[in-house]
């Protein structure tokens, strides 16, 4: 362990590198261009998330150490799920009283997704990590309101949006990402990719499934 006096600074090469991470469900380009051409054109006050970013959350980690990270991946590689499919929504925002700052599309319930979000839950707190303890509430975030955003423009959109639907969207990997500010904007950079598999033979086997 290494000890410093009062007022001394950790010198920069043993100082941690901390990355701000998360893992989601990327989407596919069909999907995202959907999804973006909902707020394809947008009045002042309203910050669309790229296409090619929009993706559904599993798990916010924010600042982790490059060595907890690394320490991670192999457990997120040991979840172990069958491919599953998933149906986008509704829409809706944040928060649901008051001025909202998220505009988002939803997603209907699915078991196979708690699922998953149940065990990589596991995995991370295998590894010393936190998760969130708010409940769950799966969605795909498109835009970010600012107080100028027009109020008749978000319940517009909203009532036209109500009965949208996109179904039986392939959900067959998970990926963990790194968020970065690279010149003003919030970028997503894949740091690793990890395919669902069903349960090992031997597991089902075990349990008397064929």
């Amino acid at each position: 362990m290494l000890t410093l006096g009062a007022g001394a600074r950790v010198p920069a090469a043993v100082m941690p590198m901390l990355q701000r991470l998360f893992i989601a469900i990327d989407l596919p380009p069909p999907v995202r261009w959907q999804l973006a051409t909902l707020v394809a054109e947008p009045p002042r006050g309203v910050r669309p998330v790229p296409p090619a970013q929009l993706h559904l959350t599993l798990h916010f980690l924010g600042a982790v150490a490059d060595e907890d990270r690394m320490a991670l991946q192999p457990a997120l590689a040991a979840v172990q799920q069958e491919p599953f499919t998933i149906t986008v929504r509704g829409t809706g925002v944040f928060p649901p009283h008051g001025r909202p700052t998220v505009l988002w599309a939803g997603v209907a319930e699915s078991a196979a997704l708690v699922a998953l979000h149940t065990a990589i839950a596991a995995a991370i707190e295998a590894r010393g990590l936190a998760v969130e303890r708010r409940p769950y509430v799966p969605h795909v975030t498109l835009a970010r309101l600012t107080p100028g955003t027009p109020r008749a423009w978000t319940s517009g959109l909203l009532a036209a949006t109500a009965d949208l639907a996109i179904d039986a969207i392939a959900v067959d990997r998970f990926l963990l990402y790194e968020s970065r500010r690279l010149d003003g904007a919030t970028e997503h950079l894949v740091a690793a990719t990890f395919p669902l598999q069903p349960p090992a033979a031997s597991c089902r086997a075990a349990a008397g499934l064929r």
